[in-house]
């Protein structure tokens, strides 16, 4: 009797592990979906009142701003030649500039500046009028937000709509026929970075909400579903070295590349997007990378999707307090990520003790 009491027992006890193992949560890490371009989304819209078509704002006289227009020629002879070109959007091609305390992209079309973006402590000199690392409440006391741009562009007429989230992290300010998005970090309310934009590249790299309710408006460009392979390895690299400049802007030491995980991010993003659903485990990311030759002590990664260029999706990892957290963790030594079907992927990784490289 003592015996079939013992096995009734472990019996109940193997079935309640195996219903646990079962039915057990798992760990799932956020996907940071584009608030702007969710087919539904639901948004405070800005405080700020309504500004009319008519810049309130001086024309710029000085930094980055000024390239807006300008041919090439005039962008290799004030910084020299690029350290890396790829093709953006459809006639589009970025410039990559790396320089000290200083990291540029600069976007032309049709040999003219489309739009020019910087980040990087010390830029007080380039950035223009708008100061990397500045207080953010000084930029709103002394210009006037753009809120609401309208404007028309090759017979059509374009209304975008800024959320209270969007003037907090990503405020638009206009200067005569340019535009200037102001990458905040909430948190500190501090300026990570700036964008000056022509009326096209607003309407092509679309990084806010857009009203299409007007008569006579179209739809905005959709970034392609497929990203060509050079874009897309050309993307990553970027949104590495975004990576390590907000890191850098914070004190934190530069996050090493490791092609290994690069691997394992393209295997968990295989395996974790199907056609109607994406699910990023963290059994799933520990389970391929325990089939790597790697040794680590902590693992994490940020998702993003639905995103039009590396700015503005680094800018939203900053803005959220999960994603910013693993960003700017001091306890990583290495990244590796994967860039496919609109979705960014981006592993973090602190190293074992016996950790060589691989």
């Amino acid at each position: 009797m003592k015996r079939l009491l013992i096995k009734i027992i472990g019996v109940l006890i193997l079935i309640g592990f195996l219903v646990y193992l079962f039915y057990a949560p798992r760990l799932e890490f956020d996907v940071l979906e584009n608030p702007n371009k969710k087919a539904e989304h639901q948004y405070e819209k800005a405080k700020q009142p309504t500004q009319s078509n008519v810049s309130e704002n001086p024309k710029l006289e000085k930094g980055l701003g000024l390239l807006i227009g300008k041919p090439m020629s005039d962008v290799t002879k004030k910084y020299g030649q690029a350290d890396r070109v790829y093709h953006y959007l459809n006639g589009y091609r970025t410039y990559v500039f790396k320089r000290d305390h200083a990291y540029m992209l600069i976007t032309i079309k049709d040999n003219a500046v489309k739009s020019a973006y910087m980040t990087g402590a010390k830029t007080e000199s380039q950035s223009g009028p708008i100061k990397i690392g500045d207080n953010a409440t000084n930029l709103y006391n002394a210009y006037s937000l753009t809120t609401e741009p309208q404007f028309d562009f090759n017979n059509r007429h374009y209304h975008f709509e800024l959320s209270d989230i969007d003037v907090k992290t990503q405020a638009l300010i206009q200067f005569d026929q340019v535009f200037a998005q102001v990458f905040i970090d909430q948190q500190s309310n501090k300026i990570m970075g700036v964008r000056y934009l022509d009326k096209e590249a607003l309407v092509d790299i679309n990084p806010y909400s857009h009203n299409e309710s007007d008569e006579g408006s179209s739809s905005l460009q959709e970034m392609p579903a497929k990203r060509s392979p050079d874009q897309n390895a050309n993307q990553l690299l970027t949104l590495y070295e975004v990576t390590n400049e907000m890191r850098a802007l914070h004190q934190r030491d530069a996050l090493e590349v490791n092609t290994t995980l690069e691997n394992v991010a393209t295997v968990n993003l295989f395996q974790s997007v199907d056609d109607s659903s994406a699910e990023f485990t963290e059994n799933n990311l520990i389970s391929l990378i325990n089939e790597t030759p790697i040794t680590y002590q902590s693992i994490s990664q940020n998702v993003g999707y639905n995103f039009n260029d590396v700015p503005t999706l680094v800018n939203s990892w900053m803005n959220s307090d999960t994603h910013r957290s693993r960003l700017l963790s001091g306890k990583y030594d290495e990244m590796g990520g994967k860039i496919d079907d609109n979705y960014f992927l981006l592993i973090f990784l602190e190293r074992g003790d016996d950790q060589n490289d691989v």
